[in-house]
Order: C-alpha cells, then structure tokens, then sequence
C-alpha cells in the first residue's frame, strides 16, 4: 500500500558539527535493545535539523485511524471486506490498523500551557554546580540578597564576606528553560551543532514499537529507515493550539542482533 494511501487518516504525535566517519550512514532509526534508548544517525539530525541537545519526538496516525472505524470511512469498509476482516471485532480493528499505521518522527516543538504561557522545565543542576555558581557570583549574590542575608544573620553590622558565607546551595535555583515536546538528544561525543548521531529516551514509545517482540525486546535492534524523501506535513499539539510541522515516516528494515564491544585487555 501507498504512503499517501495510509497518510489520509492523518498523524498525531504521542505524549527527543559532523563527524567525517558518519556523514555516509543511511538515514536510520535504531530502537535499541537497552530498555528505552533510540539512536538516530547523522543523515536524520541533519535533515530535520535537530542539534545536539534539542528535542526529537516520535508519533504514529493510530488515534486517527480508530475514529475512522467508529466512523465506517468508505475506504476502510472497502479494504474490510476485500480482506474478509470484521471491524466489528477488536481482531479485526487491530488488522486494520496494523495495514494503515504510520510511524513517524518530527523535532520536538516548544510547549504551551492552555493560556498560552510556555511551560517551563528545570535543568539538571547538581550540588557541585550549585556551588560553582556560587563561587563565581558571589559579590552579585550579596548585593542582591543583603536585606535577606542580614535578616538570616541578625545583624546590619555584617560584612560583605559574612553574608556571602550564609549563602547555601539551597538558595540557589536550578536554570529554568522552555520546554519542548518529545525527548531530549544527547551525542556520545563532544561534538556539538546539527548533524550529529544522537540519543534519545522514551521507554513508552520503545515499548511500543517493539511490543510484538515480547521477551526478546532487549535482545534485539529494531532498525527503521527514516524516508527523508517522503516527508509530509503534519500538526502537532504544542499544549494550546495545534502547529504546523514536518513529519518523517519510518519503515521497518531487519532486527538485529546489538553489537558486543570485547573489554580491552
């Protein structure tokens, strides 16, 4: 069956500086055999212009599908009965939808609250970082909280250094950043910009697109093209209205057995 064919019930997404030696891999998806991690490689990050650090998200059209069976659309009762299949039957839905699902990946999208106000996310920022910060801000960090800080130590009379000693990691907030849909990318390396083989988490989706792997899901790679010349246009719901984005289909390729790395002596 056609892409477009299957494109017609639409898609919704489910609620992530190259180096010489990956410039020529194809375009793939790898859903890992660790629980949770998906790889994309440098030819997708290029394309879709996700850098190091920026979200990737991962959807299907399956929600759309379901309501064109409740709603007996033309061409799935067609498809229904050429088959012999009852979308009467739970068994019969999952073979429908099974023949018209499309898998897809998009760049992750900044969220929206329901007024409009961007959701916000807070970084991972340790004791350590906590207290680097600290260190080099300190003179700032007095000045702008001395009224407090004299209030903590009980007296006007303190000296600068006094009330910089009351400071504590408590006091000090992890950064706040605009959060955006999908999954977060991480490079193995230090390289940074688009165009990088990336990582990603969303143990659901993994599951998801493993499930008929049952105990072998972490036994194998699930490998899937990424088809960069087949992208379509797609809406994604950023948390207030719906925007405008592009889509990537995924086609399956092979499961692979995950490659052992021997230990150096």
């Amino acid at each position: 069956m056609k892409l477009g064919n299957k494109l017609q019930f639409g898609v919704t997404a489910l609620q992530a500086g190259q180096k010489s030696s990956t410039v020529n891999a194809d375009p793939r998806l790898i859903v890992n055999s660790t629980p949770g991690k998906f790889v994309i490689t440098a030819p997708v990050s290029k394309a879709m212009g996700i850098a190091v650090g920026e979200n990737v998200q991962i959807g299907n059209n399956i929600p759309n599908i379901e309501a064109a069976i409740q709603q007996q659309v033309p061409e799935l009762v067609q498809w229904a009965t050429e088959n012999g299949v009852d979308l009467s039957t739970r068994e019969g839905a999952d073979a429908c939808i099974k023949e018209y699902t499309v898998w897809f990946i998009v760049k992750g999208i900044p969220q929206f609250d329901g007024k409009g106000n961007p959701v916000m996310a807070s970084e991972r920022y340790t004791k350590e970082d906590k207290q680097k910060f600290i260190a080099a801000n300190l003179a700032k960090l007095v000045e702008e909280n001395r009224a407090a800080l004299i209030e903590r130590n009980g007296g006007e009379d303190a000296d600068d250094e006094t009330l910089g000693a009351l400071i504590n990691v408590d006091d000090i907030e992890s950064p706040k950043y605009h959060s955006n849909t999908g999954s977060k990318t991480a490079t193995t390396g230090s390289a940074t910009g688009v165009g990088c083989q990336l990582n990603f988490t969303d143990t659901a989706i993994w599951n998801a697109l493993k499930a008929d792997l049952g105990e072998n899901k972490e036994k194998k790679n699930r490998v899937f093209n990424v088809l960069l010349d087949e992208a379509f246009p797609a809406q994604i719901f950023n948390g207030k209205d719906y925007v405008d984005t592009t889509a990537y289909p995924l086609e399956f390729v092979a499961d692979e057995d995950p490659i052992v790395r021997e230990k150096k002596a």
